[in-house]
């Protein structure tokens, strides 16, 4: 490592020397952050990007500008608090692996203190879905905290990349907090005139607010947006996502005044949506830890209205579910075969003047289904509702048609319909499941919240949930029943 660095210095000194321009040699100014405590000087070939909620610690993301719409950003510049005061050097590496897991990281010399911190400097690579990714590490650890600038690229940029990481993390200033935050008094101005709920909230989340990105307010929603000022994406999304909510009421009503507000962010591209924290084998997702749900615009061309069966509409209206879910229940967590069926299910949603039409089939699930060699491999009924979430997932390609198609049988075939136990069973695990878990929650409280207390709690209110949803319930003869339905393609 040491020689690589060596030769490093050799060709930058050389670059330099000959009057040679590279890319993280282009002159940078100092950017405050009144509010954090600290300036640096942040490239200009870097933009900044949305800070991921639940990233622990994360104060500021950077990417490349105008990078690749496909994949995560080749390069990234960040900036962590640590809470931790008198970080040492073991303790830097103790955090680096903690955010990068998957580190092989070398510690580097360097002495100079400035404003009373101690810098500590690790340099070497992470993998990510199996690709190496340089990282190059600065902490600058004071008294009480530490801040700490991380510069992230592709294996194949870090000899570029190195010199602009080096400049940035040796800039920093810091200085008391003595600007007022005019970001925070734009906010507070938007939504003190307003009679909307959820204000604090809402001005929390635009204050972190990164740059580019537009706001859509509704009264229990704020759909977020970053592309095209002229882009009809977020009100129409905003509309379609309002609409499915409101069959979701309809159909599995609250019996408490919902207190969280729904957080949609919409990314411009998957290169975002992935440098955000998306999965590449996704769309869009809900995260329950911070009840956000994040999804891209996954069109070739997206100028103009989206069709709302396009699979971004899809993806939309599918996770919708499991937001709106996750708020009436209490953040209760549904077997997977009924989180998963369900928000498939919603997924079905046709959509004509601001409300929900009808919830068609998706055909492809169910046609699916109706291949021998397919339902040869499925497990039994009884085995899929038992199924463990990893187990679930494990098979997900099918498991989700299996689940989606189970819950469509017990909504609309006649089968179903004429018999109240089947008809009705949705509805029933949904509140029993509600109520259990509430009980447990109170019972978790009066006794102590530990991880296993917590599993053992979650485990039970499923449990209890099953057993009122298919109380009376023949099992054998509702799976043959619907297997029949299958067949008879009435999905």
């Amino acid at each position: 490592m040491r020689a690589c660095h060596l030769l490093i210095l050799g060709a930058l000194l050389m670059a330099s020397a000959s009057g040679a321009s590279s890319s993280g040699a282009t002159p940078e100014r100092l950017e405050k952050y009144p509010a954090l405590g600290f300036g640096f000087e942040r490239s200009s070939r870097l933009e900044a990007r949305q800070v991921p909620p639940d990233a622990e610690g994360l104060l500021l993301l950077f990417a490349t500008k105008e990078g690749p719409s496909d994949r995560a950003a080749p390069c990234t510049q960040s900036v962590y608090r640590v809470e931790k005061p008198g970080l040492d050097a073991t303790g830097t590496r103790a955090w680096a692996q903690g955010v990068f897991p998957t580190s092989d990281l070398d510690e580097e010399r360097y002495v100079r203190v400035r404003f009373g911190r101690k810098p500590f400097r690790l340099s070497g690579y992470h993998v990510v879905d199996g690709k190496k990714r340089s990282v190059f590490i600065h902490a600058w650890a004071g008294p009480k905290d530490a801040i700490v600038f991380v510069g992230e690229c592709e294996e194949s940029l870090y000899r570029r990349e190195r010199r602009a990481f080096q400049r940035a993390a040796t800039s920093f200033k810091f200085f008391e907090q003595a600007e007022v935050d005019q970001g925070r008094r734009k906010w507070e101005a938007r939504y003190r005139k307003t009679v909307l709920p959820f204000e604090e909230e809402r001005i929390e989340i635009g204050v972190k607010l990164a740059d580019g990105w537009s706001v859509t307010d509704t009264k229990s929603a704020m759909v977020l947006f970053h592309g095209p000022k002229h882009s009809l994406l977020p009100v129409q999304l905003s509309g379609a996502m309002m609409a499915v909510r409101r069959r979701l009421t309809a159909d599995l009503p609250p019996d408490r005044k919902i207190s969280s507000l729904a957080v949609v962010r919409i990314c411009r591209d998957r290169g975002e949506y992935l440098t955000y924290g998306g999965s590449p084998t996704t769309v869009g997702y809900f995260n329950p830890g911070v009840g956000e749900l994040v999804l891209y615009d996954a069109r070739q061309d997206s100028e103009g209205p989206i069709p709302l069966d396009h699979p971004t509409a899809r993806t939309l209206y599918h996770e919708v579910c499991h937001q709106y879910l996750d708020q009436v229940m209490s953040a209760a967590s549904p077997q997977t075969w009924f989180g998963e069926g369900l928000s498939e299910y919603y997924a079905g949603a046709r959509i004509r003047s601001g409300r929900v039409v009808e919830i068609g089939p998706l055909e492809q699930q169910l046609e699916y289904l109706q291949r021998k060699e397919v339902r040869a491999a499925l497990p039994s009924l009884g085995e899929l509702i038992g199924l463990s979430r990893s187990a679930f997932y494990a098979n997900a390609a099918a498991c989700y048609p299996y689940s989606y198609a189970f819950i469509r049988f017990l909504q609309t075939s006649k089968e179903a319909q004429s018999r109240r136990a089947w008809g009705s069973l949705v509805e029933r695990y949904f509140l029993a499941l509600r109520e259990s878990w509430r009980s447990e929650v109170e019972e978790l409280a009066l006794s102590g919240i530990t991880q296993r207390a917590y599993d053992a709690a979650v485990a039970r209110s499923q449990l209890s949930a099953l057993d009122a949803a298919f109380e009376g319930v023949d099992v054998p003869e509702l799976e043959r029943a619907f297997w029949d339905w299958i067949t008879r393609g009435e999905g």
